[in-house]
C-alpha cells in the first residue's frame, strides 16, 4: 500500500434507528483513535423508521459522515454503493446495528501501521481498497455477500486473523432472522420470501450444498431437519437460476475462509501487528464447531492449541 493513508468506514443500512446513533458514535470513536483522516459512508436503503432523517441530519452536522441513498433492499448492493462512494485507501466494513468496543480502534491502528494488502479479520474487519478492487468487489447478493468477497481477498492476498474472545461479539447482538426482518415490510409471506432469497444467496456466497447446510442442523429434531432440508433444497434450486454464480474453490467458501483464519492464528500472524491486546480466539456456535470438526483435517490440532484458538459462543 502506498500514498496517504485514509480510512473509510462503510456500511449498508435499513431500519436500524434503534441502534444506529450508538453504532455511528462507536465507529467515530474508532476513527478518532486512528490518528489518520477517516470518513463514515452509509448506504441507506428505503428506511422508514427515522434512520434516513437521522443520517441526513448527522451528515449536515459532521462532514466526516455521509449518507448515500438508494432504493434497494440488498446488502451486497448497499455495501458496493458505500464502497464506490468512499475514497479511503483502507476500507472498514461495519454493521450499523453494532456498537463497537474501543479495543478495535487499537487493533485497526496497529493494522494501518503494518501497511499490507492482507485482510484484517476480527469482529471488525479491514481491507485495502486495492485488494477489493482487484477481486471485483461486493456482488449484489442479499445474503452471504461478505464471505463471497472475503474469501476472494484472502485467497489472493492473505489474512491476519485476530478475532477477540469478547462476549459482546457481533453475532450475539442480533439473530439472523432479526437482521433480515429489518429489510422486510408486509406480512408473513413477505418475510418468508425474504428468508428464501437470503438463503439462496448465502448458498451462492459460500458455495454450499444442501448436505453442508444439513450438517449445521444435526442437533435439531427429525421433524425440523426434514422441514429445513426441503427449504434448503428449494433455495439451492433457486441459486442455480441466479445469474450470479458462486466462486468455486477446492472446498466450499465457508470452509476455505475458516481454514485460512485458523492457519493464520496458528502461525501467529497477529504478531506482525505488534499486538499487545488479548490473544485471538475464534468464538463459534456449537453447530459451527461440529461442522468444522467433521470437515477440517487439522481440527484436532487447532482445538487442542494452548492458548486455545477456538471457543464456544
Amino acid at each position: 500500500m502506498t500514498g496517504e493513508v485514509r480510512v473509510s468506514f462503510c456500511a449498508t443500512n435499513l431500519n436500524t434507528f434503534s441502534n444506529l446513533p450508538r453504532s455511528i458514535a462507536s465507529v467515530q470513536a474508532l476513527g478518532d483513535a486512528l490518528e489518520v483522516p477517516y470518513e463514515v459512508v452509509v448506504a441507506d436503503g428505503p428506511s422508514t423508521d427515522g434512520a434516513r432523517e437521522w443520517l441526513e441530519a448527522r451528515s449536515k452536522a459532521d462532514g466526516r459522515v455521509r449518507r448515500v441513498g438508494h432504493a434497494e433492499r440488498n446488502r451486497g448492493y448497499g455495501r458496493r454503493r458505500a464502497f464506490e462512494a468512499s475514497s479511503g485507501s483502507t476500507v472498514v466494513p461495519f454493521d450499523t446495528s453494532i456498537e463497537y468496543a474501543p479495543v478495535y480502534g487499537d487493533l485497526l491502528r496497529a493494522y494501518l501501521r503494518l501497511g499490507t494488502d492482507r485482510m484484517l479479520f476480527s469482529e471488525i474487519c479491514a481491507l485495502s481498497r486495492s485488494s477489493i478492487t482487484a477481486v471485483g468487489g461486493w456482488r449484489d447478493l442479499i445474503g452471504g455477500e461478505d464471505i463471497d468477497l472475503y474469501v476472494r481477498v484472502v485467497e489472493r492476498f492473505g489474512v491476519i486473523a485476530v478475532p477477540l474472545p469478547l462476549r459482546d461479539s457481533q453475532s450475539r447482538v442480533l439473530s439472523a432472522v432479526e437482521r433480515q426482518a429489518r429489510y422486510v415490510g408486509g406480512g408473513q409471506l413477505s418475510r418468508a420470501m425474504r428468508m428464501y432469497r437470503v438463503q439462496r444467496d448465502q448458498i451462492i456466497g459460500a458455495n454450499f450444498r444442501v448436505r453442508d447446510l444439513m450438517q449445521f442442523n444435526r442437533r435439531r429434531s427429525a421433524g425440523e431437519r426434514f422441514g429445513r432440508r426441503v427449504f434448503f433444497l428449494v433455495a439451492y434450486i433457486g441459486s442455480k437460476l441466479r445469474t450470479i454464480r458462486p466462486v468455486v474453490l477446492p472446498r466450499n467458501n465457508y470452509l476455505m475462509f475458516r481454514e485460512r483464519l485458523l492457519r493464520s492464528m496458528a502461525a501467529g500472524n497477529f504478531r506482525d501487528l505488534l499486538w499487545k491486546g488479548p490473544p485471538p480466539q475464534l468464538l463459534l456456535t456449537d453447530d459451527e464447531l461440529d461442522y468444522l470438526g467433521t470437515n477440517v483435517p487439522e481440527w484436532n490440532e487447532y482445538s487442542a492449541a494452548n492458548p486455545p484458538l477456538v471457543g464456544r459462543k
